[in-house]
Order: structure tokens, then sequence, then C-alpha cells
């Protein structure tokens, strides 16, 4: 079973094809086929965050609930 992928090596490995495509000592169909692995590392990193992001406003709106609701009123007599 192929283990996932992680964010982390999925950049990791795009900046790796950046610097092998501008390093210009790979034939044209080597930079097309990291090319083509460069936008599907890209399109997951950027769903990958899209995912931290809502992760983030759940947490962020469940905070806000609890520490704005008022736990008991205090009455001054």
């Amino acid at each position: 079973m192929p283990k996932k992928k992680t964010f982390e090596q999925a950049l990791l490995r795009l900046e790796e094809i950046v610097k092998n495509i501008e390093n210009n000592e790979i034939t044209l169909d080597e930079s097309v086929k990291l090319y083509k692995e460069g936008i599907d590392l890209s399109v997951f990193c950027g769903n990958e965050l899209k995912k931290i992001e809502q992760e983030i406003v759940v947490l962020k709106e469940s905070a806000d609930k609890i520490f704005n609701e008022e736990l008991f009123e205090y009455d001054e007599e």
C-alpha cells in the first residue's frame, strides 16, 4: 500500500522540480514531464491548504462560541 504524501513532501518535490527545470540540463521531454508533475503537486498543495483553512475556520468558530458565551450572570443586590 503506497504511503500518502504529505504537504511538506509535495512542496519539497516541487522545489526539486523547479531547480531541475531551471538548470537547463535536461531534455525538453523531461522538462515537460516534470512540468506536468509540478502542476499535479501544485494542485495537491492547494487542496491541502484549502482543507487546513477550512479546519481553522471551524476551530475558530467553535472557540468564538465558547469564549463569547456568558458562563454565568452576576447579580449585584
